[in-house]
Formats: structure tokens, C-alpha cells, sequence
């Protein structure tokens, strides 16, 4: 059995809210580490260094303002 990887490598727009948010909303939304996000995203899709690039800055977006909340 292969595992069948997408691969937007080629395209260089965000695809985040396109793609993989519809799909990982929960795990995106609820999760606490990065690193977590990161492999279960990696695990299906090749993504090039600046589709990853979007991801943090919208992982760190998320936590800015979950640490906003919490002060």
C-alpha cells in the first residue's frame, strides 16, 4: 500500500485556507504545538518553503491572539 502525497511544491500561492485549513481546521484551531501541525500536514502534502512560510505566519497569528486573549 502507497501512501498518495499532493503536491503543491509548484505553485507558489497560498493554498493554507484553500486546502489544507478546510481539511485541518480542528487541528489547526485546537492544537498547541507547531511541530504537531507541521508533521500531520507534511504526512499528505509536499509543500514548497513559502506555502510553509504562510503556515507559520498564520500559526503564529493564532497564538498571538490566543495569548492576547489569556492576559
Amino acid at each position: 500500500m502507497t501512501i498518495k502525497k499532493f503536491n503543491y511544491s509548484n505553485i507558489n500561492k497560498d493554498i493554507f485556507y484553500k486546502i489544507i485549513y478546510p481539511i485541518y481546521s480542528r487541528e489547526f484551531l485546537f492544537g498547541d504545538k507547531y511541530e504537531d501541525f507541521v508533521f500531520l500536514v507534511e504526512a499528505n502534502y509536499i509543500l514548497n518553503p513559502i506555502q510553509w512560510g504562510y503556515i507559520l505566519e498564520y500559526w503564529e497569528e493564532k497564538e498571538s491572539l490566543l495569548e492576547y486573549v489569556t492576559i
